[in-house]
Protein backbone atom coordinates (compact mmCIF):
# COMPACT_ATOMS: atom_id res chain seq x y z
CA UNK A 1 0.00 0.00 0.00
CA UNK A 2 2.83 2.42 0.79
CA UNK A 3 4.49 1.66 -2.52
CA UNK A 4 1.25 2.17 -4.44
CA UNK A 5 0.46 5.41 -2.60
CA UNK A 6 3.93 6.92 -2.85
CA UNK A 7 5.22 5.44 -6.10
CA UNK A 8 8.46 4.66 -4.26
CA UNK A 9 9.74 1.15 -5.10
CA UNK A 10 11.83 1.15 -1.91
CA UNK A 11 8.70 -0.07 -0.13
CA UNK A 12 8.82 -3.29 -2.16
CA UNK A 13 12.37 -3.89 -0.92
CA UNK A 14 11.26 -3.24 2.68
CA UNK A 15 8.39 -5.71 2.31
CA UNK A 16 10.71 -8.29 0.76
CA UNK A 17 13.20 -7.95 3.61
CA UNK A 18 10.37 -8.34 6.10
CA UNK A 19 9.10 -11.52 4.47
CA UNK A 20 12.64 -12.92 4.32
CA UNK A 21 13.01 -12.26 8.05
CA UNK A 22 9.69 -13.91 8.88
CA UNK A 23 10.52 -16.97 6.76
CA UNK A 24 13.95 -17.29 8.35
CA UNK A 25 12.57 -17.02 11.90
CA UNK A 26 9.98 -19.68 11.08
CA UNK A 27 12.47 -21.99 9.36
CA UNK A 28 15.18 -21.73 12.02
CA UNK A 29 13.18 -21.29 15.22
CA UNK A 30 9.69 -22.69 14.66
CA UNK A 31 9.82 -25.18 11.80
CA UNK A 32 6.81 -27.20 12.99
CA UNK A 33 4.39 -24.54 14.28
CA UNK A 34 5.53 -21.55 12.23
CA UNK A 35 5.00 -19.28 15.22
CA UNK A 36 6.85 -16.00 15.47
CA UNK A 37 8.27 -14.39 18.61
CA UNK A 38 7.01 -11.24 20.27
CA UNK A 39 10.43 -9.71 19.64
CA UNK A 40 13.55 -10.70 17.70
CA UNK A 41 17.20 -9.72 18.02
CA UNK A 42 20.25 -9.62 15.72
CA UNK A 43 18.06 -8.91 12.71
CA UNK A 44 20.87 -7.96 10.35
CA UNK A 45 23.20 -10.86 11.12
CA UNK A 46 21.63 -13.91 12.72
CA UNK A 47 17.94 -13.25 13.51
CA UNK A 48 16.73 -15.03 16.59
CA UNK A 49 13.93 -14.77 19.13
CA UNK A 50 14.65 -12.21 21.82
CA UNK A 51 16.10 -13.31 25.13
CA UNK A 52 13.84 -13.28 28.19
CA UNK A 53 13.58 -9.77 29.58
CA UNK A 54 14.50 -8.16 26.26
CA UNK A 55 11.70 -5.61 26.53
CA UNK A 56 8.61 -6.74 28.41
CA UNK A 57 9.19 -9.98 30.29
CA UNK A 58 10.28 -13.59 30.42
CA UNK A 59 8.32 -14.59 27.32
CA UNK A 60 9.71 -11.91 24.95
CA UNK A 61 11.08 -14.56 22.58
CA UNK A 62 7.85 -16.59 22.54
CA UNK A 63 4.50 -16.32 20.73
CA UNK A 64 2.77 -13.96 23.12
CA UNK A 65 0.54 -10.92 23.27
CA UNK A 66 2.58 -8.96 20.72
CA UNK A 67 3.04 -11.76 18.20
CA UNK A 68 -0.60 -12.87 18.37
CA UNK A 69 -1.36 -9.88 16.08
CA UNK A 70 1.01 -11.10 13.35
CA UNK A 71 -1.42 -13.55 11.68
CA UNK A 72 -3.94 -10.71 11.28
CA UNK A 73 -1.39 -8.35 9.78
CA UNK A 74 0.14 -10.88 7.41
CA UNK A 75 -3.27 -12.18 6.35
CA UNK A 76 -4.38 -8.65 5.47
CA UNK A 77 -1.43 -8.35 3.09
CA UNK A 78 -2.55 -11.52 1.38
CA UNK A 79 -6.23 -10.59 1.32
CA UNK A 80 -5.72 -7.02 0.11
CA UNK A 81 -2.72 -7.48 -2.18
CA UNK A 82 -2.54 -11.20 -2.97
CA UNK A 83 1.07 -11.49 -1.78
CA UNK A 84 1.94 -15.19 -1.94
CA UNK A 85 4.76 -14.65 0.57
CA UNK A 86 2.04 -13.89 3.09
CA UNK A 87 0.26 -17.15 2.32
CA UNK A 88 3.56 -19.00 2.79
CA UNK A 89 4.07 -17.45 6.25
CA UNK A 90 0.49 -18.26 7.24
CA UNK A 91 0.39 -21.88 6.03
CA UNK A 92 2.35 -23.46 8.91
CA UNK A 93 0.59 -21.25 11.49
CA UNK A 94 -2.82 -22.31 10.16
CA UNK A 95 -1.85 -25.99 10.12
CA UNK A 96 -0.47 -25.82 13.67
CA UNK A 97 -3.53 -23.92 14.99
CA UNK A 98 -6.06 -26.34 13.51
CA UNK A 99 -4.15 -29.42 14.61
CA UNK A 100 -3.15 -28.27 18.10
CA UNK A 101 -6.73 -27.30 18.95
CA UNK A 102 -8.44 -30.18 17.11
CA UNK A 103 -10.44 -27.41 15.42
CA UNK A 104 -11.89 -26.10 18.70
CA UNK A 105 -11.33 -22.32 18.97
CA UNK A 106 -11.79 -22.31 22.75
CA UNK A 107 -8.56 -24.29 22.84
CA UNK A 108 -6.50 -21.38 21.50
CA UNK A 109 -4.61 -20.30 24.60
CA UNK A 110 -2.83 -17.20 25.84
CA UNK A 111 0.75 -17.88 24.81
CA UNK A 112 3.00 -20.50 23.26
CA UNK A 113 6.62 -21.44 22.96
CA UNK A 114 7.82 -21.38 19.37
CA UNK A 115 7.52 -25.17 19.20
CA UNK A 116 3.77 -24.74 19.73
CA UNK A 117 3.48 -25.79 23.37
CA UNK A 118 1.34 -23.74 25.74
CA UNK A 119 3.46 -21.51 27.97
CA UNK A 120 3.30 -22.10 31.73
CA UNK A 121 0.32 -20.36 33.33
CA UNK A 122 -1.15 -19.53 29.92
CA UNK A 123 -3.53 -22.48 29.52
CA UNK A 124 -6.64 -20.30 29.35
CA UNK A 125 -8.77 -19.61 26.29
CA UNK A 126 -7.72 -16.26 24.81
CA UNK A 127 -9.69 -14.39 22.16
CA UNK A 128 -6.76 -12.04 21.47
CA UNK A 129 -4.94 -15.08 20.04
CA UNK A 130 -7.95 -16.80 18.43
CA UNK A 131 -9.57 -13.94 16.50
CA UNK A 132 -6.49 -13.06 14.39
CA UNK A 133 -6.18 -16.74 13.47
CA UNK A 134 -9.60 -16.41 11.83
CA UNK A 135 -8.21 -13.83 9.42
CA UNK A 136 -5.17 -16.04 8.80
CA UNK A 137 -7.50 -18.92 7.97
CA UNK A 138 -8.86 -16.87 5.06
CA UNK A 139 -5.59 -17.43 3.15
CA UNK A 140 -6.62 -20.97 2.18
CA UNK A 141 -10.11 -22.27 1.30
CA UNK A 142 -9.19 -25.56 3.02
CA UNK A 143 -9.50 -23.68 6.32
CA UNK A 144 -13.22 -22.85 5.86
CA UNK A 145 -14.49 -25.00 8.74
CA UNK A 146 -11.79 -23.58 11.04
CA UNK A 147 -12.60 -20.05 9.87
CA UNK A 148 -16.31 -20.59 10.57
CA UNK A 149 -15.54 -21.85 14.07
CA UNK A 150 -13.25 -18.89 14.81
CA UNK A 151 -15.89 -16.47 13.49
CA UNK A 152 -18.45 -18.07 15.83
CA UNK A 153 -16.15 -17.64 18.80
CA UNK A 154 -15.24 -14.04 17.99
CA UNK A 155 -18.79 -12.94 17.15
CA UNK A 156 -20.42 -14.76 20.03
CA UNK A 157 -18.47 -13.75 23.11
CA UNK A 158 -19.40 -10.99 25.52
CA UNK A 159 -17.00 -8.04 25.86
CA UNK A 160 -13.72 -9.07 27.45
CA UNK A 161 -11.64 -5.90 27.67
CA UNK A 162 -9.73 -3.46 25.52
CA UNK A 163 -7.03 -5.66 24.00
CA UNK A 164 -8.97 -8.81 23.11
CA UNK A 165 -11.95 -6.74 22.00
CA UNK A 166 -9.81 -4.52 19.77
CA UNK A 167 -8.28 -7.57 18.07
CA UNK A 168 -11.73 -9.16 17.87
CA UNK A 169 -13.19 -6.10 16.12
CA UNK A 170 -10.32 -5.78 13.65
CA UNK A 171 -10.55 -9.50 12.91
CA UNK A 172 -14.34 -9.46 12.48
CA UNK A 173 -14.07 -6.52 10.07
CA UNK A 174 -11.57 -8.51 7.99
CA UNK A 175 -13.41 -11.84 8.24
CA UNK A 176 -16.67 -10.19 7.16
CA UNK A 177 -15.02 -8.80 4.02
CA UNK A 178 -15.31 -5.21 5.19
CA UNK A 179 -11.62 -4.34 5.50
CA UNK A 180 -10.88 -2.04 2.61
CA UNK A 181 -7.55 -1.38 0.99
CA UNK A 182 -6.16 2.04 1.86
CA UNK A 183 -5.21 2.48 -1.79
CA UNK A 184 -7.80 2.48 -4.58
Amino acid sequence: AFEAASGDAEWARVAGAGYELLARLQREHSPQAGLLPDFAEDLSSAPRPADPGFLEGDSDGQYGYNACRVPLRIALDFLLHGDERARAVLAPINRWARESTAGVPFQVYGGYSLDGKVLPNRGYSELAFAAPLGVAAMADPANQRWLDALWGLAAGQAPLGYYPDALRMLSLIAMSGNWWSPVG
